[in-house]
């Protein structure tokens, strides 16, 4: 088990979104070798817009971001984690209880560190 003060995201500063893998009702967010599994539907937001899942270009706006190096990357204990990019855009998958729609919101794997679930 990782310690609280852990950021296990830290690692993601500084490189790019290389893929957007939709599987099914989940995404897998890739990142130069890390992998971000997103159970919890991630938003998406840009300077003055907010996506959400089944919104008319979401798909599209969540695909924008891959190329977008991470300028940040963390979690808020029982709010959300949130991946910032350097345009200022952000990807956030929400930890509050009541919008888990399993038993977990997210898994980071990053090999060969043991995977983080949230």
């Amino acid at each position: 088990m990782l310690e609280q003060n852990t950021n296990p995201l830290e690692v993601l500063v500084g490189s790019h979104l290389s893929a957007v893998v939709f599987v099914q009702d989940y995404v897998q967010l890739q990142f130069d070798g890390p992998g971000l599994t997103a159970i919890t539907q991630p938003r998406v937001d840009l300077l003055n817009e907010t996506y959400g899942w089944g919104m008319p270009e979401y798909r599209n706006v969540l695909c924008d971001q891959i190329g977008k190096l991470v300028r940040r990357a963390f979690t808020i204990e029982g709010q959300e984690i949130q991946i910032q990019f350097k345009d200022g855009s952000s990807i956030t998958i929400s930890l509050r209880p009541e919008d888990y729609r399993a038993a977990e919101a997210a898994h980071f794997n990053n090999p060969p560190n043991p995977t983080y679930v949230w």
